[in-house]
């Protein structure tokens, strides 16, 4: 791996990592029920970033991704398991984009049926092609989102209302509810410390001091952006201009469609199909990383592999979107399982505990079990007072005990740092 990049680019690429269709539209979509709670999505990434900065020069120095930590301490199995379940989050992801671009299709008029037969099948094609030049042009649509939303924020009266965010913030947290705040706390922000999407930022770093600053950088500049969506949201809300939406996931692209509108109808038209193409290009992304998981943990299986990959993972994110929850809600309910799941052991190996392969196995597939078990029970409508929550802690608690029942029998030794 080329070690080249400075700190500042290190936390370039983080907050670009971080900023996309999820981050966007689900914090507008949040902020209409939740006002400035909305903002927890980012909050809870750059606080991520903050927790990152305490190993990522552990990271840089081993050179190795959350992935091969796994295959080097635990071998092939485990690393194969670990992609396994990074599908599942994975899934969460490209569900979101497919929240956003069906969002925006129907926004331009679009039916839901056809609006999700097009993203589909753009997406599926999209991951097919090479997707360099293309992220390329779709990163400049979302950077022009980017600027369109501050001159909302500054036209929509939301400026008054941006510079008092954090105040606004503490007081309609709880409006979320305790069990939403934690399990989207914990979820988002334990995903940035276990992604590889953003441990291989932290890799190219020139030095391990370059990843450590990038990451208190990126943290701090995800605090600044994260109030913007609701603050816009919220300043065009009380504006009265949100009355005539029926679907909030269109909340971000309408004002954005509104804000360049006198310039023409076509101007704005253009926003949004750059917008849904952008939504487009992050899936297509997303599903190339998922068929590679599933290749690399299917081997040797030909029926998951090359496009049926693709339709398989395809198939997992238009499930959960159909689900029907809102964006942030359908990443975060597939977020706790992989916590849930790896948490536990990858504490371990950070903390130098030796575990065996069969302990490490034991172990995850305990925390997956219980976790998944709660999800499935919670989407078969199960009641819980909060089933994200429910099903994180099941997680941790099952494979929690399994590691002390270990530790307790003697069977676990500690390495010297």
């Amino acid at each position: 791996m080329r070690r080249t990049l400075s700190a500042f680019q290190v936390a370039a690429l983080l907050v670009s990592a971080s900023y996309g269709i999820g981050f966007l539209l689900g914090s507008g979509e949040m902020a209409m029920t939740y006002g400035m709670g909305g903002s927890i999505y980012g909050l809870a990434t750059a606080f991520g970033m903050l927790l990152l900065t305490f190993f990522a020069a552990r990271l840089w120095r081993s050179g190795m991704s959350i992935w091969d930590f796994f295959g080097a301490a635990f071998g092939e199995r485990s690393r194969q398991a670990v992609a396994l379940l990074s599908v599942i989050w994975m899934a969460g992801v490209l569900a979101a984009q497919i929240h956003g671009g069906v969002a925006i299709l129907n926004l331009l008029g679009l039916s839901a049926i056809a609006a999700y037969a097009l993203v589909l099948l753009c997406i599926l094609v999209a991951s097919r092609l090479n997707l360099r030049t293309a992220s390329a042009v779709l990163s400049v649509f979302l950077l022009a989102s980017g600027v369109v939303l501050v001159l909302a924020l500054i036209n929509g009266n939301g400026g008054a209302i941006y510079l008092k965010s954090p105040q606004r913030f503490i007081a309609d947290a709880p409006l979320l509810g305790i069990g939403a705040m934690v399990s989207i706390s914990v979820a988002v922000a334990a995903l940035v410390c276990t992604g590889a999407d953003y441990h291989q930022f932290l890799l190219a770093a020139r030095r391990a001091s370059g990843a450590v600053w990038g990451c208190l950088i990126a943290a701090g500049c995800l605090i600044a952006v994260s109030f913007l969506p609701a603050s816009v949201v919220l300043g065009f809300k009380e504006g009265g201009h949100l009355t005539n939406l029926s679907d909030a996931k269109q909340i971000i692209p309408f004002i954005l469609a509104q804000e360049v509108g006198h310039l023409g109808a076509a101007i704005g038209s253009t926003l949004l199909l750059g917008l849904s193409a952008a939504a487009l290009g992050s899936g297509a992304a997303i599903t190339r990383a998922m068929t590679e998981a599933l290749d690399s943990a299917t081997q040797g299986i030909e029926f998951v592999s090359g496009i049926r990959a693709s339709l398989v993972a395809l198939g997992m994110a238009t499930a959960l979107a159909a689900r029907g929850q809102g964006i942030v809600a359908t990443m975060v309910s597939v977020n706790v399982i992989y916590i849930g799941s790896i948490a536990i052991v990858f504490v371990a190996l950070l903390a130098n505990w030796k575990l065996t392969a069969s302990q490490a196995s034991l172990i995850m597939g305990t925390g997956f079990v219980a976790s998944a078990g709660v999800y499935l029970l919670a989407w078969a409508g199960a009641r819980f007072t909060d089933g994200d929550l429910a099903s994180l802690l099941a997680g941790l608690v099952a494979s929690a005990s399994v590691f002390c029942i270990v530790a307790i029998a003697g069977k676990l030794r500690k390495l010297p740092s």
